[in-house]
């Protein structure tokens, strides 16, 4: 304030986004084009009739629009010139040029701004990425430690078929025992291995919503569905509208699949089990970490074909 009274001109208004929106539809009114092009600029024709004084707060004698893209454009007004004269038609062009060129600027920072949140959200994902594959690679390695011991195993058991003769019913009994836990042990390392007591004996069942119900939820908008298992089986036949988070891949699937579209409105729908994996049971407990609003389709998939609805390939 005390900058613009030192210099003996009055404190430049402050507009509400009512009365810039205001002042943009009179400009594009009176301009020489009513539509503009991106990245164009075109003068009004009688700035001192389209932005009064009295709401601009100033005499402007020269205005022009300006449009970067469909969702950014402005308005640039000057005052009378020192010699009270016409802006020349060199000066307008020369104006015209320049605003265009600071538009450049202008859509190169809004590009830059979009390239580091894209960047930021990578990194994110690169790390998500990282720590799967050093899972994945420690599982590996006891896989191989235990492929080892299997074969071994099998050598042992070839040589005690070779020595039938002394069959002994201990042998027999401790042959069992070591194949069992060696079986638990591989069962217990592997990503794919079947919980012996599943997980959700021991948690309190989900809320379940028939085919129907569903159905019209989805049509709606109100909800999205999601197939828990994994990605063999959903490629063979699916709900037409689910997206496949297998449990396994929760972790780096969720964040990219579904987060971001995700609203707290909206109630997550799961379905997806065989008779020996109760893969939707699994998945609604890490959704509901995330997700105050998820629901069980009743039946799943034989429910939902039971029904006439569609399904995909």
């Amino acid at each position: 304030r005390v900058r613009w009274l030192s210099r003996g001109a009055p404190e430049p208004r402050q507009w509400t986004l009512e009365q810039a929106e205001k002042l943009l539809y009179r400009g594009f009114q009176a301009t020489e084009e009513r539509r503009l092009a991106p990245m164009t600029a075109g003068f009004i024709l009688d700035p001192a009739a389209a932005l009064p004084e009295s709401e601009l707060g100033f005499s402007a004698r020269t205005a022009a629009l300006f449009t970067v893209d469909d969702t950014l454009f402005g308005l640039l007004a000057l005052g009378p010139l020192l010699s009270q004269a016409t802006l020349p038609t060199a000066s307008r062009e020369l104006l015209r040029g320049l605003t265009i060129n600071w538009m450049a600027f202008l859509k190169n920072a809004r590009a830059f701004e979009t390239i580091q949140a894209l960047n930021a959200d990578l990194r994110r994902t690169n790390a998500d990425l990282r720590r799967t594959i050093a899972e994945l690679t420690e599982a590996r390695d006891q896989i191989r430690l235990l492929e080892v011991a299997k074969n071994r195993l099998r050598q042992m058991i070839r040589r005690e078929v070779e020595r039938a003769g002394r069959f002994r019913w201990a042998d027999l009994l401790w042959m069992v025992i070591i194949a069992s836990l060696l079986a638990l042990a591989f069962n217990a390392s592997s990503p794919h291995g079947i919980a012996l007591v599943p997980e959700s004996l021991f948690q309190s069942p989900a809320p379940r919503i028939d085919a129907l119900t569903a159905h019209g939820m989805l049509s709606r908008g109100e909800a999205v569905l999601v197939d828990a298992r994994p990605p063999e089986l959903f490629n063979q036949k699916h709900i037409a509208a689910a997206v496949n988070i297998p449990v396994a891949l929760f972790d780096v699937i969720f964040p990219m699949k579904l987060g971001p579209a995700l609203t707290p409105e909206q109630v997550v729908l799961v379905y997806g089990r065989t008779v020996s994996k109760h893969y939707d049971e699994e998945l609604v407990q890490r959704l509901l970490d995330r997700h105050d609003r998820v629901l069980i389709l009743a039946g799943g998939l034989s429910a939902w074909e039971a029904n006439g609805l569609a399904v995909a390939p």
